[in-house]
C-alpha cells in the first residue's frame, strides 16, 4: 500500500507537544489563555490519528447536557478546517465516524457520569 502524506498545521506552541507518535507518551497537554488554540489542535490531531489508525476516542467535558456542549462542535470543525479530513469522516448530528476504518468517538460528561466512563472498554484516546 503506498503511503500519503498530508501537511497538518497546528499552532508553533503545540508543536513541541504533538512532535512524538501517538502511543509514545501517556499524557499530552498544553496550558495558555483563551483563544490560542489548544482545543482546536488536540481535535485537529485526534480526528488525523483517527485517519491513520481504527481508534475509539472518548471526549470528555465536567459538564456536559447535551452534544452541543461537548467536545463534538470542535472535532466538527478541525475535520471541517482540512478538505482531506472531511472525505475522510462521518459527520452527523451527534457523532463522527471515519468512513475508512472503524474510528469512533464518544462524547461523555464527567460529573454525573464518571461510572460509565470507567466501565467504557478498549478506549485508545481521551481529550
Amino acid at each position: 500500500m503506498k503511503e500519503r502524506e498530508a501537511k497538518v498545521e497546528l499552532p508553533p506552541k503545540l508543536l513541541e507537544v504533538f512532535a512524538k507518535p501517538r502511543g509514545s507518551l501517556r499524557y499530552r497537554g498544553a496550558y495558555g489563555g483563551r483563544g490560542s488554540g489548544k482545543s482546536m489542535g488536540f481535535a485537529k490531531m485526534a480526528a488525523v490519528w483517527g485517519v491513520i489508525d481504527s481508534l475509539r476516542v472518548v471526549c470528555t467535558r465536567d459538564l456536559q447536557d447535551s452534544i452541543k456542549q461537548s467536545f463534538h462542535a470542535e472535532l466538527k470543525a478541525a475535520i471541517a478546517s482540512e478538505p482531506w479530513l472531511a472525505k475522510a469522516y462521518d459527520v452527523g448530528e451527534d457523532y463522527l465516524r471515519s468512513r475508512i476504518n472503524d474510528t469512533e468517538y464518544f462524547f461523555k460528561g464527567l460529573r454525573h457520569n464518571i461510572g460509565s466512563i470507567k466501565s467504557m472498554a478498549q478506549i485508545d484516546l481521551c481529550i
